[in-house]
């Protein structure tokens, strides 16, 4: 039996005490990220002139403590125990993945699994040498550190984000197979990113020899730039089509470079044929990107192309409550309703409100209040000039076909009253920045689906009719008076 995270205390011996002293002795001499990353979930097996025997998760832990930490175990145990003993590092994979309880002012523990953090950030993890073997894991030829609060189990999942969630789990316990490739899409702000380092992460939980090259779209685009420039081709083909896994970020930048594409083309079909995964993200659908060659766009709906959205309200509450809680003071929920009230399409704004509350508040020694709230985020809380809202988009609805919003509402499904209602959605979906969750919400608590359902309706009547595309477009300008 052993102490660490999630484990009771073994009779015999203070393992428990012991282990919190090492421990406490260790945040002093370390960073307080690369102690919760390495040390938050590891454990005490027994000590003794024989042995200090830490206990860790797997291989590859236990690898990176001895080559980077065995300096700081040996002051810490000399510390603590009067005497330097042998530190050995053992390995349990049933090592519990709950951290102990926290204090109310410690952070969340992220879990170990790739590279120490620096700064906040994971960075690329150097690997012992395998013979001629390529290197393993997160490639040093990736433009993009991992960030160890980036993980599956600190996503809040909510109705705008569920499908894409559940897609990037499955594709991380089953790479190269059903969802091959996928494909993310969705504006700024909204947890792509989030969402991608966390899938890579559990694939290197699962195989740390995963080899996995994370990038974005430019530096391939440089990359090949240069590899033309210097008659490297080949090179650049073995760096792209020699791993296990290939991620690329911002791929719609591939827009109107057709040399590029080319090759992209090439390279994906030869990670494709061999069942390695592809990961691609962009800020829109791959039926969207300018000047994408027909051929792509047939590739990269293949897999699974899904579509995070802007957070709903019950979401943006959530994600409130655990930003707020992982800075170690739960707002009350009177300021995290005002403030999911009024920051309704971007995460990264909300954890920006979290931070700059929190930190005012604690700076001042003031309770965070509503008030206080309006004070601080006050520029963030004035609503744009001109900004229409739904309730614009039912006034206007309701004007121009007579109807009531009683009957928009309605579950009547008349053409005189079901079109004008797809037509609202339409418009609500091109104009706010509602969800489409909300949005259905707003017309009679219709799902997201039937919201979707209806911009597509309208979307392809406009096309295929120039009079209803110039009466939609007309309500559009009315709206963006």
């Amino acid at each position: 039996m052993f102490v660490g995270s999630g484990f009771p205390t073994p009779t015999g011996g203070d393992l428990s005490g012991a282990w919190e002293q090492i421990q406490a002795a260790l945040r002093k001499s370390i960073r307080r990220e690369q102690f919760e990353t390495w040390f938050r979930r590891a454990g005490l097996r027994s000590f003794g002139p024989e042995g200090v025997h830490i206990v860790v998760q797997n291989g590859f832990a236990a690898d990176w403590l001895r080559s980077n930490y065995m300096n700081a175990l040996e002051q810490a145990t000399r510390a603590v125990f009067g005497q330097g003993w042998p530190i050995v590092i053992d390995i349990d994979p049933e090592l519990s993945a709950q951290a102990r309880p926290r204090s109310p002012d410690e952070p969340a523990a992220p879990m170990p699994v790739a590279a120490p953090a620096t700064n906040g950030v994971h960075q690329r993890a150097p690997r012992e040498p395998r013979g001629n073997a390529p290197e393993s894991g997160l490639l040093w030829s990736s433009d993009v550190a991992l960030n160890p609060h980036y993980r599956f189990d600190n996503f809040v999942v909510g109705p705008c984000n569920r499908f894409a969630y559940a897609a990037a789990v499955g594709v991380s316990e089953s790479p190269g197979k059903s969802y091959n490739p996928f494909f993310l899409h969705g504006s700024v702000g909204l947890g792509k990113t989030h969402l991608l380092q966390s899938l890579c992460y559990s694939l290197l939980e699962r195989d740390p020899q995963t080899r996995i090259l994370y990038l974005s779209c430019e530096t391939f685009i440089n990359h090949f730039i240069s590899a033309l420039e210097n008659g490297d081709l080949q090179k650049f083909r073995n760096k792209y089509r020699n791993v296990d896994v290939l991620v690329v970020d911002d791929i719609h930048l591939l827009a109107n470079k057709e040399r590029t594409q080319e090759e992209f083309f090439h390279t994906f079909n030869t990670l494709y044929n061999a069942s390695k995964q592809i990961v691609l993200s962009s800020d829109s659908p791959p039926k969207e990107i300018p000047t994408l060659q027909d051929r792509l766009v047939s590739r990269f709906k293949w897999g699974l192309v899904t579509e995070i959205e802007k957070p709903c309200y019950e979401t943006r509450m959530a994600i409130l409550k655990r930003k707020s809680r992982e800075r170690g003071k739960e707002l009350p929920d009177s300021v995290a309703q005002l403030v999911a009230e009024h920051i309704d399409s971007n995460i990264r704004e909300l954890e920006g409100a979290v931070n700059r509350l929190l930190g005012y508040a604690s700076l001042n020694n003031l309770d965070v209040t509503p008030d206080l709230a309006r004070h601080v985020l006050r520029d963030i809380f004035v609503s744009p000039k001109g900004q229409p809202s739904m309730d614009d988009v039912l006034r206007l609805i309701t004007s121009h076909f007579q109807l009531k919003v009683t009957e928009l509402q309605s579950r009547r499904r008349t053409k005189a009253i079901a079109h004008p209602r797809q037509i609202g959605m339409y418009l609500a979906r091109t104009i706010t920045r509602h969800s489409l969750e909300e949005i259905g919400g707003f017309f009679g608590g219709r799902d997201h689906t039937t919201v979707l359902y209806a911009v597509e309706q309208i979307e392809k009547q406009m096309k295929s009719d120039d009079r209803f595309r110039a009466s939609v477009q007309g309500l559009l300008s009315q709206l963006r008076r």
